[in-house]
This record gives C-alpha cells, sequence and structure tokens, in this order.
C-alpha cells in the first residue's frame, strides 16, 4: 500500500462524488445488514461536502494499492464487513466508456494459513462468507448501473456486434 499524495492529479475524471456515495451506501448495506458499520468506518466516510473526488482518492483514509511502476492508480477504502474488517471498496482506470471500474477486494487471500491447523475452517469459512458478500455487492452495483466489469464486458461485447445488446438490468 502507498500513501497518495494530496497534490497528484485525479486519474479518473469521470467519478462524481455522488457516484461514489452510491457505490459505498450500497456497499455498507449489504456488509453490514443489521448492525450498520462500525465507528472507525462512518469515520472514513464522513467527506467533506462538494470535495472533488480526486482530492479526495488522493488522501486518507483512502489508499494507493497499485503496483509499483503501474502507471495508473487504483485506490481502495478499507470499510469491512460485519465479520472482518479488511474487505475494501476499490476504484481503478479501465479503458470503458466510465474511466474507471468499482470492485471489491475481499484482501483476505494473502495470508498462509496451515491447511491443517486448528483454525483453517473457521477460516475457510470466512473467505467464503467474504466471496459471498462480494459478489452480492458487485451485483447490487450492476443493478444501479454503476461501472463494473460485467457492466463493461456487456457493453464490449454489444460493441462489437457479439449478438443484441444486453440488458441495462439483469433480469431478477
Amino acid at each position: 500500500m502507498v500513501s497518495p499524495g494530496a497534490d497528484e492529479p485525479n486519474a479518473l475524471p469521470g467519478l462524481s462524488l455522488e457516484l461514489l456515495r452510491r457505490a459505498v451506501e450500497i456497499y455498507l448495506r449489504i456488509a453490514y445488514p443489521a448492525s450498520g458499520p462500525t465507528p472507525a468506518v462512518r469515520k472514513r466516510i464522513d467527506w467533506t461536502p462538494g470535495v472533488e473526488p480526486g482530492s479526495l482518492l488522493n488522501r486518507p483514509p483512502f489508499e494507493r494499492v497499485s503496483k509499483p511502476g503501474d502507471e495508473k492508480p487504483i485506490f481502495a477504502l478499507r470499510l469491512g464487513n460485519a465479520r472482518y474488517p479488511h474487505m475494501k471498496m476499490q476504484i481503478q482506470p479501465w479503458d470503458g466508456k466510465d474511466g474507471f471500474l468499482i470492485s471489491v477486494n475481499t484482501h483476505d487471500h494473502a495470508l498462509a494459513l496451515d491447511p491443517a491447523g486448528p483454525d483453517a475452517d473457521a477460516f475457510k469459512a470466512l473467505q467464503a462468507e467474504n466471496q459471498r458478500l462480494k459478489a452480492e455487492i458487485e451485483q447490487a452495483w450492476d443493478e444501479a448501473e454503476l461501472p463494473t466489469f460485467p457492466r463493461y464486458l456487456r457493453d464490449y461485447l454489444a460493441g462489437r456486434g457479439q449478438g443484441p445488446r444486453p440488458p441495462t438490468r439483469p433480469d431478477s
């Protein structure tokens, strides 16, 4: 993780504060269905009204999670979930009409765990729940017509003449 600098230009000019707030609200509704977010998470999303998204992304609580040498920055906001505090919402540049995609990083695959250890089954259950939440959040973003990879892929295939244009919302 690299701390972004406040003087860096907005790498995602198509991102609006309204879209960012909608994405966070959907994420939190699914990640914290009963309790609502923790005070630490609430503090992370207490943004100054009218702040420019580029300025917001380039300072804490956002993290720059790009690999060293990457030209295009990937930004993450640690929002967690009711069982695991490290899950993140990611915003990354993408060559599509919106210029970026949002996704969920479960942030639980970097840990090395002894598969025969006493906590292995509990950790696997946590990973499965994180994956379920990721899928549910990203589906809800897609249904809200936010820029996700499945939406980009449908638009890309439709633009290539690969059959009829897909519906803007998946059938429920």
